[in-house]
């Protein structure tokens, strides 16, 4: 057996394989919920993935063919493990070792800590496994977005300073936008996952159209300073021209036109993203922008919406539009 980087090109073989993973780790399951997760997927849903800077895949070949493949996410040197399989013919010979043994080297060059799992949490046989292998229980979440628990398991593979496993959010809007809500609800996902964190909101002395802004801090350790001076990511809703550094920025196009990069903010990358235009045309009103843009930023730090039931996290009032807007911003696919 054989372990590589997977390419765009394994994509529809990986995708068969997905489609058995499902099925034989959700058999307990309705096959609406396994009919979901196959929809978040496809081939060409996997190539996207697949074309984003922060997805790592790794395939397992054998006899000419992929037999095993491992799909995850890197944030902040941390990786997120979001599936790893074999075929039944090929396990007991290794080949989960070998696959996790060649991506804990490669991310350890890269500068990574932390490799973690959330798996399904009746799965004692997986979690037993990877417990010899050295990873440790983590939070248990009592019901995500399909109803079942599912347990955190991680394991440290390198040495990090403090202030390296501390990720910084800055959200930058206008009151009636939606900041706090976003915020909120952002530090109550990331705390449900284990984290430590710290939220601070500031607000301007104008009474109404004033700016408000938020610093969102998360780490493994206690917060010492919950203050951002540079951000790693800046999420950006208005027409200020405050300046503020940041390693990369979420923004809406909207506000600025084809400059958005431009507009007296420093990043060293940059994405454009057209929230209240999508929030008018597809929701019907700009209330929305904030939680598109919380199913965009939960996407992009690795965080997987069908993890929690972010449902109970929300106010009662549109509860279903929210809901569909955080999806639409994360790009979930329903099943149809």
């Amino acid at each position: 057996m054989k372990i590589r980087e997977g390419r765009p090109a394994d994509c529809p073989r990986i995708n068969t394989l997905m489609g058995r993973l499902i099925d034989e780790i959700y058999s307990g399951e309705s096959e609406k919920v396994r009919r979901i997760l196959k929809a978040n997927y496809t081939k060409e849903g996997l190539k996207e993935m697949c074309g984003e800077e922060q997805t790592k895949l790794y395939v397992v070949s054998a006899d000419r063919k992929i037999v095993g493949f491992l799909f995850g996410w890197l944030f902040h040197n941390v990786f997120t493990i979001y599936w790893i399989y074999v075929e039944k013919a090929y396990r007991g010979k290794g080949a989960v070792k070998m696959l996790l043994s060649q991506t804990e080297g490669d991310l350890v060059r890269k500068g990574c800590y932390k490799i973690e799992m959330y798996a399904y949490a009746e799965n004692n046989r997986f979690l037993n496994f990877c417990q010899k292998l050295g990873f440790k229980k983590g939070v248990l979440i009592k019901k995500s977005m399909f109803g079942f628990k599912i347990r955190n398991i991680y394991k440290y593979i390198g040495t990090c300073a403090a202030e390296d496993k501390v990720k910084t959010i800055k959200i930058i809007g206008e009151a009636g936008q939606g900041v706090k809500l976003m915020s909120y609800t952002l530090a109550s996902i990331l705390s449900q996952l284990g984290n430590e964190v710290s939220l601070n909101l500031e607000y301007d002395s104008a009474v109404r159209g004033g700016t408000i802004s938020a610093d969102l801090t998360y780490s493994d350790n206690p917060i010492d300073n919950p203050i951002i001076d540079e951000a790693d990511v800046l999420i950006k809703f208005t027409r200020t021209r405050d300046w503020f550094p940041a390693r990369d920025l979420v923004i809406d196009e909207s506000l600025c036109g084809t400059k958005s990069l431009e507009c007296s903010i420093q990043s060293r990358g940059g994405a454009h993203y057209g929230f209240q235009d999508v929030a008018v045309t597809k929701f019907g009103s700009k209330i929305y922008i904030n939680m598109i843009a919380l199913g965009r930023i939960l996407r992009y730090i690795g965080v997987n919406i069908m993890l929690l039931n972010i449902e109970d996290l929300l106010p009662p009032k549109f509860v279903e539009k929210n809901l569909a807007a955080i999806k639409y911003g994360f790009n979930f696919r329903d099943d149809t």
